[in-house]
């Protein structure tokens, strides 16, 4: 069950990270949309070639916040699959259905709590 918990706080943790990098992105002058976009962008490491990347590498300060996203998304993509492995090997079949549902009971209050406006503010 630990690694459950482990598992929900690391998604947790990325969350919160990612919401506050796109408030840093904003502060430096880009649209809430773009820098949500650009901030999950980098944090989950796909890159994703657009214009408006070219607003975040042509400025020092959001470079910056990109290259920190970038970092922290690898430890959070390689904690992610460890626990979730971690999660079910060696459970019986009952026993894994049971953290089956608890992680998706714990997803949806995770995704609830991301899609918060009260966070967002």
């Amino acid at each position: 069950m630990e690694a459950l918990i482990t598992l929900l706080t690391i998604i947790l943790v990325s969350i919160i990270i990612n919401k506050f990098a796109t408030a840093a992105l904003q502060r430096t002058g880009l649209p809430r949309d773009v820098a949500s976009f650009q901030a999950q962008s980098a944090f989950s490491g796909v890159g994703f070639t657009t214009s408006e990347s070219e607003y975040v590498v042509n400025h020092p300060v959001r470079r910056r916040i990109i290259r920190l996203l970038i970092l922290m998304g690898s430890a959070g993509v390689s904690g992610v699959i460890a626990t979730l492995i971690l999660t079910f090997v060696g459970q019986t079949r009952e026993g894994a259905i049971v953290r089956l549902v608890y992680l998706s009971i714990g997803l949806l209050l995770l995704y609830i709590f991301a899609s918060s406006r009260r966070l967002i503010k």
